[in-house]
This record gives structure tokens, C-alpha cells and sequence, in this order.
């Protein structure tokens, strides 16, 4: 359940600056990289950032890699001025696709899981799953769990993957594995004000992912 919980609520991080891989969860990923697609905070973007941002964007086909895009949105958001870097990465707590498209007060419910600091890290997917079964319905219940199965797919797979490294690549492994916990429980513990020192830092800052809470 580790690998679904980074990406379940999470999508910001990933223009923030470089991360670390983590599983994934869900949002339209190439494996082994951040997710593919326009950001959430498209809208939020300045007019021209805006534009460019939409025609980076126009011509990928979901499950592509997406590197190039990617380094062409990083052009993009370094370009901004602090003020608005900061305001787009500082309010937003991103959601998967599904969960964008729900009325407002849904939204705040999954939000309300994420910033939970009584719920596990590893705990809260489970949570987030069980809440969209009871407040989630038709297509978008039908979109999210066909998200949360292709996840679930890719996590046996990589932990399939995992089983067969050699002795030596899976001690790194899992001290990666540790090191990508620990920052983003670090940043999870820290103070508004203190996060708003690290992203005045610069938008390449390596933040843990997620981005926030």
C-alpha cells in the first residue's frame, strides 16, 4: 500500500522539482518517472505560462514517456516569478483526475485524509479507497477504481521486479526506499512558515514527494 499512498493525493510535487520515484499512485505515469499529462494548477498559470504549458502538453498520448515534456514544463515553471511559483505549489494539495472532476465538498473530504497527521502514511490509501466507495459515484467511482486496479497492478509488478534483484541492488533499494519516507516525513512535520522558506529556496529544491501534507 506504500507505493498507491504517495500517488493517491499527489501530483504537484513532480513540477516542483526532480523527485525521487516512489511507486507510484494514481494520474497517468510513466513508470519509473512522475505523471504525465497537465498539472492540476494549469489554471492558476499566468496567460502566457498557461498557453505554453497546454501546447507542451497537446500532442502526448497517454502511455508515452513523457521526459521531454516534462524538462519543457520545468523551462516553463523556473520562468515564473517567485511570488506566483510559490502560490501555485503553496495552495494547491493535488488530487488524481477522478477526484478533480467531484464537487468541492468531496474534494475537501480527500484532502481532509491527506492532511490527517493521525492517519499512517501507509494507512491512508486504504482510508482514501473506502471514502470513495461511500462518496463517489457512477463514472467517477468507475474512473477511480480503474485507476486504483492499474496501481495495484503496477505495485505487484514492481514488487514482482523487487524480489528478483541481487542481494546488493536490494539493500540499496531499500535504503532508497527508507530515504524517500523519511523526507517526506520531514516535510509533513514541518511548519507553514518553515516549507515557505524551502520553496523560496527555488523551485529545483528537492522537495519529497508529495509536494505538501
Amino acid at each position: 500500500m506504500l507505493s498507491i499512498a504517495v500517488g493517491l493525493l499527489c501530483v504537484v510535487g513532480s513540477f516542483a522539482a526532480p523527485k525521487p520515484h516512489f511507486g507510484f499512485g494514481f494520474g497517468i505515469f510513466h513508470k519509473g518517472g512522475p505523471p504525465c499529462g497537465l498539472p492540476p494548477f494549469t489554471d492558476d498559470l499566468p496567460a502566457d505560462a498557461k498557453t505554453k504549458v497546454e501546447e507542451i502538453w497537446k500532442g502526448y498520448k497517454e502511455g508515452n514517456k513523457c521526459f521531454i515534456e516534462h524538462a519543457k514544463m520545468r523551462e516553463v515553471i523556473d520562468g515564473l516569478p517567485d511570488d506566483v511559483r510559490k502560490g501555485l505549489f503553496k495552495h494547491h494539495v493535488p488530487l488524481p483526475p477522478p477526484l478533480r472532476k467531484a464537487p468541492k465538498d468531496i474534494q475537501e473530504q480527500f484532502i481532509a485524509i491527506w492532511k490527517d497527521k493521525s492517519i499512517s502514511f501507509e494507512d491512508k490509501p486504504q482510508k482514501a479507497y473506502e471514502l470513495a466507495q461511500k462518496v463517489l459515484t457512477g463514472d467517477l467511482l468507475a474512473e477511480f477504481n480503474k485507476m486504483h486496479e492499474k496501481m495495484t497492478t503496477y505495485k505487484n509488478e514492481r514488487e514482482a521486479k523487487v524480489a528478483k534483484l541481487s542481494p546488493e541492488a536490494k539493500t540499496a533499494f531499500d535504503k532508497l526506499e527508507a530515504l524517500k519516507k523519511q523526507k517526506f516525513e520531514i516535510w509533513s512535520n514541518l511548519s507553514e512558515s518553515v516549507r515557505d522558506e524551502l520553496i523560496e529556496v527555488g523551485p529545483r529544491f528537492p522537495f519529497p514527494h508529495p509536494h505538501r501534507h
